[in-house]
């Protein structure tokens, strides 16, 4: 007997084929070329820094964030803080992760949450890589995960 179609299972259907038709585009035409930032380089695979980084309270970064080439993985941690000089409450550590022949070269930055002050993010108001990199060297410390840092000039060369 064949098995009807519910309205909630059309809508989840038209939801998620929805959904995929924004992140095609995504890829397509929002694409950027990598960021020149300092990162931290990890023999790890793609998958083993998601679980790694999920441990620690990261999440898949939302759909609406940029993509950018050879990029293998996007991820956040939301943070609360309530003394910041900025006055904006909400945060994100964000970490994105490269293809590199060696592992995944991760960069990461301390910026607004853009679920809760999306201007300020876009504005990239208070943005602080130097605090993004300590977080994600101390989550990599308390793995026991080896990591060599790559200044600028090094991610540059690699491009």
């Amino acid at each position: 007997m064949p098995r009807r179609l519910s309205r909630a299972n059309l809508t989840d259907t038209f939801l998620r084929d929805c959904r995929r038709l924004f992140l095609a585009a995504r890829g397509r035409f929002f694409t950027r070329p990598k960021p020149l930032e300092p990162a931290l380089l990890v023999s790890l695979s793609s998958s083993e820094v998601e679980r790694l980084l999920g441990e620690h309270h990261f999440a898949p970064n939302w759909d609406m964030s940029f993509a950018y080439f050879g990029e293998v993985c996007n991820l956040r941690r939301v943070e609360y803080v309530a003394d910041h000089p900025s006055g904006y409450e909400w945060w994100q550590v964000h970490v994105r992760g490269y293809h590199h022949p060696e592992g995944v070269e991760l960069t990461a930055h301390f910026e607004t949450d853009p679920s809760e002050s999306p201007d300020a993010h876009v504005d990239r108001v208070g943005i602080d890589v130097d605090r993004g990199l300590e977080e994600l060297e101390s989550v990599l410390e308390a793995s026991d995960v080896a990591y060599r840092s790559l200044e600028s000039a090094e991610v540059a060369s690699l491009g």
